[in-house]
């Protein structure tokens, strides 16, 4: 399969968790939904009626992610500023015009992304607009404010590869839990798992939230899975929504 392969990186990043409201807390990698998003500001899909989700989903796109170094975080207190009734009005003359949230975010987040497309023509624009360090809209790490760089790595030709038995194979990228059947703890590493939309339509419903494993630090997983994808480096990774066929 040919599959782009790129790194964004930022000075901060924020993709807030399902379950955080007033305080709100980030993901620790950018989410498989958060990407479409970010591949439909590159390419110029507009977000009026999440055009950009009928492009980039999960049955016209695959991805994987892999950390590029370890995962820090940090709170910053942001002002907020109440513009009910689309007007502002100072604090002096009005209680409550301006709070302050503490917002957890992503400190010098560092992802490589790996893009595999259906649409063949939608495939070469991408391929293009990133070897060229273009974008039609900013991209940034899930706010506004966090602005982000993408930097070509490669195009490169991954095969799929079908474990027979339970062996455990190094995995770079983040594992769904549901493509996971083992997994061996090492010294050293930090495991953790955190809960992401999956699958979301145009309307932006989430239908489906599944758990991600991943090694805080960058490092790959030895993980026992039914199938990855691997290159001629032997860098193994498991595409979000691979279905096991080679495709």
């Amino acid at each position: 399969m040919n599959v782009l392969v790129f790194d964004i990186q930022a000075d901060f990043g924020h993709f807030r968790q399902l379950y955080s409201t007033s305080s709100p807390l980030t993901y620790s990698f950018i989410p498989p939904t958060a990407l479409f998003g970010l591949l439909g500001a590159i390419t110029g899909v507009g977000k009026e009626e999440n055009e950009y989700l009928r492009v980039f989903n999960h049955e016209t796109t695959n991805v994987a992610i892999r950390l590029m170094g370890p995962v820090r975080k940090t709170r910053v207190g942001i002002n907020y500023v109440n513009t009910k009734g689309n007007i502002w009005v100072p604090k002096q003359r009005r209680e409550g015009a301006r709070t302050q949230i503490r917002v957890e975010f992503l400190r010098f987040p560092h992802f490589r992304c790996y893009v595999s497309l259906k649409d063949e023509e939608r495939f070469s624009q991408l391929v293009d607009l990133v070897r060229q360090h273009k974008s039609v809209y900013t991209p940034c790490l899930g706010l506004s404010e966090c602005l982000a760089d993408v930097q070509f790595v490669a195009i490169e030709e991954f095969r799929f590869v079908e474990v027979d038995g339970e062996d455990h194979v190094p995995i770079c990228s983040v594992i769904p839990g549901n493509k996971i059947q083992a997994l061996q703890v090492e010294p050293g590493k930090e495991y953790r798992k955190e809960r992401v939309a999956w699958k979301m339509n145009v309307e932006r419903v989430v239908s489906q939230y599944e758990e991600v494993v991943f090694e805080a630090g960058g490092q790959p997983i030895l993980a026992s899975v039914p199938h990855y994808w691997e290159n001629e480096q032997r860098e193994r990774i498991v595409f979000f929504y691979s279905d096991g066929k080679g495709e």
